[in-house]
């Protein structure tokens, strides 16, 4: 079907999906050889806040038709069940699909890399290759957080395992987020994979499914808390930043409108969202839908 017809198809299958309305907006450059590639928008907090991708269009792809959902796009979605229904419906192929599994705390990055060094995470009896990572500065080299990556996504399964509380800004925290991302390289990835992530997670790696099996009581949180954790994180970090470096103005200003503190964030408030905050932000919409004409302000 034609562009527009195609379109208007998908924000029906969208409809079902999100419980915001969804605006397509055409991109400037084409991507992953897709003719025509739009932003999938929607409008949060005074501000248009991308979703997905979409791809269409184009001899190198086969003339077929591409979603990219982001990490903001998941946590948007209200109806899984809807998503599987779209992909039967259009007899889709998943080329990649990420599950993650986000332990708050009792656990540590050094404990799986003695999982790996004592051959745990071996898959058909090859040991995966590791790869390691720490951001910090020279007081502290992982400040920042570590990341341990084992196998490669060119391989069709990459294990990804990073100190998420850190790399968010919190030095303290001890929340650590286990990810794998699946690719459809020698192997087909079942559309159920959406509705049960755990299985799919578990079965990634032996040392994994040991893990499911001894915190399967715990595995209940909701995505809104786990996102709810990142806000306050980010938050937490941008009022650390705006302190530190306006703090002071802060205090001139408000003495030189006689303490109108009012006034004072009046004049300096921009109605938007934060690029870390955009997630959070978006799965709110979730539980509140919001009006482009009634925006908050």
């Amino acid at each position: 079907m034609s562009a527009l017809d195609t379109m208007e198809q998908l924000k029906r299958y969208f409809a079902l999906w999100f419980p915001l309305p969804v605006n397509f907006i055409p991109a400037e450059k084409g991507l992953y050889g897709y003719k025509q590639t739009y932003d999938v928008m929607v409008w949060k907090d005074a501000q248009l806040i991308r979703v997905a991708i979409v791809g269409m269009g184009g001899t190198s792809t086969g003339n077929t038709m591409m979603v990219d959902l982001s990490g903001k796009g998941c946590s948007l979605v209200s109806d899984w069940q809807a998503v599987y229904a779209t992909m039967q419906d259009l007899d889709a192929r998943i080329t990649r699909a990420d599950t993650a599994l986000d332990l708050m705390e009792g656990f540590t990055l050094d404990q799986f890399d003695d999982l790996y060094r004592a051959g745990e995470f071996n898959c058909g009896g090859r040991i995966p290759t590791r790869r390691y990572m720490e951001g910090g500065h020279s007081g502290d080299l992982h400040a920042n957080g570590r990341t341990m990556y084992l196998g490669k996504k060119a391989n069709g399964k990459e294990l990804c395992i990073y100190e998420k509380g850190k790399q968010l800004g919190d030095s303290t925290s001890e929340w650590l987020r286990v990810e794998i991302r699946f690719g459809n390289r020698d192997r087909v990835i079942p559309h159920d994979i959406v509705l049960d992530p755990t299985t799919y997670f578990a079965g990634g790696f032996i040392a994994l499914e040991t893990l499911v099996d001894t915190i399967k009581t715990k595995i209940k949180t909701e995505q809104r808390d786990i996102v709810s954790e990142e806000r306050t994180i980010v938050l937490k970090r941008l009022t650390h930043y705006l302190t530190a470096s306006y703090g002071k103005t802060l205090y001139q200003l408000a003495h030189e409108l006689k303490m109108d503190y009012k006034a004072l964030y009046e004049l300096l408030r921009v109605p938007g969202v934060p690029a870390r905050l955009e997630k959070s932000v978006v799965a709110d919409g979730v539980n509140r839908a919001h009006d482009p004409a009634h925006s908050e302000e």
